[in-house]
């Protein structure tokens, strides 16, 4: 019956995970969310426009200090932990952390010092150099940070995540709001703010977490690094980078085909949408060392019935969202009134990306990284070619239409390659077993 399954998804610790996580980066986010309305206000479409290339571009240089390494370390660090072997967690934490803050010097310096000369060639925009500059700089507090939330993430601390995310988020808040009263809001005060936040949330984070990260001897951390680490790297690095590509080649885009009002109307869309996407967000955090840690297709069969299930059911939950965003956008600011079609179009990516996105962690336990590496850069290219021919003819709704119609197609074929797989290894199962006597 449909209303017992309903039943057993809210029942099951998966939910309550989720929920707890979720609740954490809701207020956080929420906190986030109401700032950035606050700086739509206060700056206006063009130096908001400003602040949200400047943002862009700093992700799509910021990946670089992770590379998959992140994400290679949840996979065996988790795996670790699971079994008891904390020394092995440990080395995966360890080599996570001093490679990922290695990356990080490089961005920052490098960055740094061509901000100016992007600011002029590329977006031909000479206003944007100070705060691309102040953004390359903040590299090495969003990485620590980054790499705090990984690491709580790989021990299943949910409760304390979301913890830490409040009260970052209230200090975030409170920081904001002195910039307002002494009238200091620019895009760059903006990102110093976002910098010092994080380099606070690293600390504490790290002050209340499982300790010995620093006790952990070079030679232990370096063979993780070189055993486990790199090895998964080469294809979760290249993946981890497509994706930031995909998600940031819009903005960037229309930073080069359009003006920064332009910019800043897709901002907009995007901030609200991003509430949604924090759900996203909250189910792939719950969902990653859990299903990493699957070890047979029955099971992992089971799971994704599960997953599907719930994320459903999440996503229903999200409508009333549309008839209030159609009324609240134009009235908080009638300059963003052309963001509402273009939060439409974002709506319907962020909520297909809830119902199928999880499943793709099924390619972590089938061994089959490479496909993601594969469908991210085909993504790319589509959005890539369709942002060509969409963005000079309807601006942000043309960007935002090229980007649903590939996020589709990639969904698909992540689909119909792990049905392909499961069904393969099935007909070997099958074709190994002895024939009966």
């Amino acid at each position: 019956m449909p209303i017992t399954r309903v039943r057993a998804a809210l029942a099951s610790p998966v939910f309550r995970e989720i929920a707890v996580t979720y609740s954490g980066q809701l207020v956080g986010s929420g906190i986030g969310f109401l700032i950035q309305i606050l700086l739509q206000r206060k700056l206006g479409s063009a130096d908001y426009g400003l602040l949200a290339l400047a943002g862009s571009v700093g992700m799509l240089t910021a990946v670089v200090t992770d590379l998959g390494l992140s994400h290679a370390m949840v996979r065996f660090a988790s795996r670790d932990l699971a079994e008891g072997k904390v020394d092995r967690a440990m080395a995966a934490f360890a080599a996570a952390f001093w490679m990922r803050m290695g990356l990080a010097a490089i961005v920052a310096l490098v960055g740094w010092a061509t901000a100016g000369l992007v600011a002029q060639h590329v977006f031909d925009k000479p206003d944007l150099a100070v705060p691309l500059g102040w953004q390359f700089l903040g590299v090495f507090a969003g990485t620590a940070y980054g790499y705090w939330v990984f690491f709580i993430q790989s021990w299943q601390r949910f409760k304390l995540r979301s913890l830490v995310q409040v009260l970052l988020a209230l200090a975030k808040l409170g920081a904001f709001g002195t910039l307002w009263f002494f009238n200091v809001v620019t895009p760059s005060t903006a990102i110093m703010l976002d910098m010092g936040v994080s380099a606070v949330g690293f600390v504490a984070g790290m002050a209340v977490s499982p300790g010995g990260l620093f006790r952990v001897p070079a030679a232990a951390w370096v063979a993780s690094a070189r055993g486990d680490l790199l090895p998964w790297c080469r294809y979760t690095g290249i993946m981890l980078l497509g994706d930031v590509i995909f998600n940031e080649l819009d903005t960037f885009m229309l930073g080069i085909f359009s003006s920064e009002h332009v910019v800043g109307v897709y901002r907009c869309a995007w901030t609200y949408a991003m509430v949604l996407g924090f759900l996203n967000n909250s189910v792939s955090s719950v969902l990653f060392p859990k299903v990493t840690a699957i070890g047979t297709d029955a099971e992992l069969e089971v799971f994704m019935r599960t997953i599907v299930r719930l994320t459903s059911l999440l996503a229903v939950a999200t409508l009333p969202a549309l008839p209030f965003l159609t009324w609240w956008i134009p009235f908080y600011d009638v300059k963003y009134a052309d963001a509402v079609p273009v939060f439409y179009l974002m709506y319907v990516g962020i909520v297909f990306e809830l119902v199928v996105g999880p499943l793709h962690y099924a390619l972590y336990t089938l061994e089959r990284p490479q496909f993601l590496v594969a469908n991210a850069f085909v993504k790319i290219a589509l959005n890539g070619g369709a942002n060509l021919l969409l963005i000079p003819v309807y601006g942000a709704f043309g960007a935002a239409a090229a980007t649903i119609g590939t996020r589709v197609v990639g969904g698909v074929l992540t689909l119909w390659y792990i049905r392909r797989v499961l069904r393969h290894r099935a007909r070997s199962r099958e074709n190994a077993r002895p024939p009966e006597a």
